[in-house]
This record gives C-alpha cells, structure tokens and sequence, in this order.
C-alpha cells in the first residue's frame, strides 16, 4: 500500500497571489503528502514560486471546445492515471478560494469517496437549481430537484476512486448545452450507481460557506439550510458541535474571512476575482 497522500487542484489565469492561501496551508500540513498543481495560463514567475513552495506542477491538457471548468477534471485524471498507484489518499479542490485548517486525511481513513455538503436542497438555491435545469434538462432536473447539492470543488478519497471520479465528470461533463457543469454532472454521479453506495456524504469536511455563510445570502438561505450555520472563532472556522472544518470553500464570500486569509497569508487585495457562482 502506498505511504503517500496527495492534494491536487487546477488553475490558470492566477498568480503568486491568488494561489498563495490554498499553496502554503495545502504545504503546512503535516506527513507525507504531495501537493500538484495542473496549470493552464501563468507566468514563468508564478511556477518558479510553485517550485520553490515544493508543488509538483504540471501543465493542463488542452481540448479545443472544453471550459476551464471540465478540462481541469480531464487534467486531473492524466496526472493520477499515471500516479494514482503512488497516492493512499487524494485530496483535490478549488483552488483560488480554498484553504486548509487541518489535515484532510484524517476524515478519509478507510473511506472510498467523501464530498461535501452545501447544507441546501437543489430546489432551494437558485444558482445551483437553474445550473442543474440547464445542464441536464426537465426529466432529469424533475428527479434531482429535491435532492442534497455536494460541492465539486471539495471531495476526496482512496486514489483510485478519486482518479475514477474525476474521468466520470469529464466525460459526462462535455458536450452539455452549457459550459459550467461540473457541479450538476457531480450530483447526478453521486446519487447513481455505482459511486452512491461508496460516497461518505457529510457537512464536517469541508465548509461551503457560498451558502452557509455569505453575508448577502445567508438571510435568504436560513430557512431551509440542512445543519446549523458554522461559527468563526479563535482563528478558525468551525461546525454548530465546535469542529474544526479541514477544508474553508469560498471564504472570499465572507469579508471577515477575506480579510483574516489576506493577512494570515500576506495576500493583496483584489478587485477582481475569478468566479462563476454569482
């Protein structure tokens, strides 16, 4: 059995910048991990810092007529294709609005596949509902409507499996009358044969905070959230039992957490981000 764990996210069009929260926390934790990163459009300044963080990079594949968002599942694949046999567990994600409070690996032990909570039905948010509709269309969207949204931009598991995973959103995910599918093709997946009887589903691993904890949404989103809203404290985000969430998603949607992540890892302030979730 391999000794080895990996984490491994995608990118292009970031810098130093934008890439310094996810890189040094993803660096910090402790064992024997690897950390990868798949890249498309960068400078030659940005992956000379990558290397000198200790990141393996790789450059992204490129697939005329595939959005960023898919290529970089097909990406992902390519590398663990290659590696999985080197990996026990992988951990892949976001990358421009993800960091790390603890080790990840530690929830995995002994899981196949485990993916995050949004704390959200499909029909009670709009983005994700509209996104399914459209990805999929009526017959489809009528039986997944009322279902529990997992974000794509946080899960992880045996190498394997993960790798597997990975290729199934690819494939699944081109060809689709719209670009960004990543997310609808990840929840059909998971509640379907065969990954729906070896996923772990949870709200503990990671924190979603684009619906638990967006200030200019979490009004509308209270009513029919799934657990309780998180908390931040001591430095640190954590779940209603006082957990601490391995894995922070979109903290750049919570100014206090902007703020804290910008001056823990002397990241400037942007105007602008990359995001396609309004």
């Amino acid at each position: 059995m391999a000794s080895k764990n990996l984490i491994i996210g995608g990118f292009t069009n970031y810098g130093i910048n934008q890439l310094k929260p996810w890189v040094l926390s993803a660096k910090a934790i402790d064992g024997d991990n690897d950390v990868v990163l798949v890249y498309g459009n960068t400078t030659p300044e940005t992956l000379t810092w990558l290397e000198e963080q200790g990141v393996i990079v790789v450059p992204m594949l490129v697939v005329q007529n595939v959005p960023i968002h898919v290529l970089r599942f097909l990406s992902i694949y390519e590398y663990l294709e290659n590696n999985w046999f080197d990996y026990n567990y992988v951990v892949t994600t976001d990358v421009k609005d993800v960091y790390f409070q603890s080790n990840p690996f530690t929830v995995l032990n002994g899981r196949k596949l485990v993916i995050a909570s949004e704390c959200l039905r499909y029909k009670d948010e709009s983005w994700g509902n509209e996104n399914l509709f459209q990805a999929y269309g009526p017959y489809v969207y009528d039986k997944f409507k009322n279902n529990e949204i997992f974000n794509v931009g946080t899960f992880g598991g045996k190498s394997e499996y993960v790798k597997d995973m990975v290729f199934h959103i690819f494939t699944n995910g081109i060809n689709r009358p719209i670009p960004i599918v990543d997310q609808a093709v990840f929840n059909v997946l998971i509640n379907t044969q065969p990954f729906k009887d070896i996923v772990q589903k949870t709200t503990q691993w990671a924190a979603e905070l684009g619906t638990i904890m967006d200030p200019s949404k979490i009004e509308r989103f209270r009513p029919n959230l799934l657990s309780p809203e998180p908390v931040f404290e001591d430095g640190l985000v954590k779940d209603w039992t006082g957990q601490v969430f391995p894995i922070v998603h979109q903290y750049d949607r919570v100014p206090v957490l902007k703020k804290f992540v910008q001056e823990k890892y002397g990241q400037q302030d942007e105007t602008q981000y990359f995001t396609y979730r309004t």
